[in-house]
């Protein structure tokens, strides 16, 4: 009887041993750190997981990891234990496709460093691949050919501070405050602004905000509404206020835009939908007549455009006056030349 007691006390402690061991595999994959900081770790997330003797114990563990499974820890006096490699541990096996998609993040996040969140991102991609069998690892560097996106590259970083605390500002719903240098005004500006979410266009990363308190004669104000480009907020001045947005902000202003798009752009029926609520009507010439719903008249402007002469406006009016401006505007910049004018 006391036997049986025993065995079965042996294979709950190895069970445990283990455990724990997986256990400070997976606090290791986090960053390095001591060996105090490691038993903290575990023993929050396993009760009691190390002894009194833990320091042991814990060498102990990292010992079973480098010889049983593999892996590779390193030791540095001034920083503690660093995950190098699982080893043997390799808990993915990705498919063919899936290590597809992880090139085209890697191959992505390589090629263009102004990306949002490019270290984040980075330091994730790497992650992933730590875990990948070794065998797998080589399929990273082979395959298909990736697929690049073309656009235009911000040449400058984003500021990781500025980017946390407008995450946080919106989970939080949160009002901020900031300075601001627009490329419409010279000089610094105090916003005070309740954010409501991050995008990208362009190469650019914008915070869309419901404008409070800023310059009266904003012309990129729209019903208080303001596209932020991150990168012009002043580093260091963005402030998290105690007020809490209302459940609810006021309506963002809208306008229903269609126009019309001839048959060198239309005729494949593969028109993109640029905005919200878009429907396209695909005429028997090979035109096309869309009709969508947009906030922002001067970027529908923008993206219009992009069509050059093969787009025209039909409403509202306050969109074919600014083509209309922009068209003249062209005029003016580029004249006749004299042999055309002779």
């Amino acid at each position: 009887m006391n036997t049986k007691r025993q065995a079965r006390g042996i294979k709950r402690s190895s069970v445990m041993k283990v455990q724990r061991q997986m256990l400070l595999l997976r606090c290791l994959g986090s960053g390095p750190k001591t060996s105090d900081a490691l038993i903290d770790e575990v023993n929050s997330q396993m009760l009691e997981a190390y002894p009194k003797a833990a320091r042991e114990a814990l060498r102990h563990d990292l010992r079973a990891l480098r010889e049983v499974f593999g892996c590779v820890i390193e030791y540095t006096a001034s920083v503690g234990y660093r995950l190098v490699s699982v080893g043997d541990l390799a808990l993915l096996n990705l498919s063919n496709d899936e290590i597809a998609a992880l090139r085209f993040l890697d191959a992505s996040y390589s090629a263009n460093s102004s990306l949002p969140d490019h270290q984040q991102v980075r330091r994730l991609v790497e992650r992933i691949i730590d875990f990948l069998p070794i065998e797998r690892r080589g399929a990273l560097n082979a395959g298909e050919p990736i697929l690049h996106q073309a656009g235009p590259v911000a040449p400058y970083d984003h500021d990781a501070q500025i980017m946390r605390n407008l995450r946080k500002a919106i989970a939080q719903r949160r009002e901020i405050r900031f300075r601001y240098s627009s490329s419409q005004r010279e000089g610094e500006e105090n916003h005070r602004v309740g954010p409501v979410n991050i995008f990208t266009r362009d190469g650019h990363a914008y915070v869309l905000g419901y404008c409070f308190e800023g310059p009266q004669q904003m012309v990129e104000r729209i019903g208080r509404y303001v596209d932020y480009r991150i990168d012009y907020i002043s580093k260091n001045s963005l402030t998290i206020l105690p007020r809490v947005l209302p459940p609810a902000l006021p309506k963002r202003p809208t306008w229903t835009v269609k126009y019309e798009l001839r048959d060198v752009v239309a005729r494949n029926k593969k028109v993109a939908h640029w905005f919200d609520n878009t429907d396209i009507q695909y005429r028997d010439d090979g035109s096309a007549l869309v009709t969508a719903t947009v906030h922002n008249l001067w970027q529908t402007r923008q993206i219009l455009l992009r069509y050059l002469d093969n787009c025209r406006v039909l409403e509202p009016p306050e969109l074919i006056d600014m083509m209309r401006a922009t068209a003249q505007g062209l005029r003016d910049l580029y004249p006749p030349s004299s042999n055309e004018i002779g």
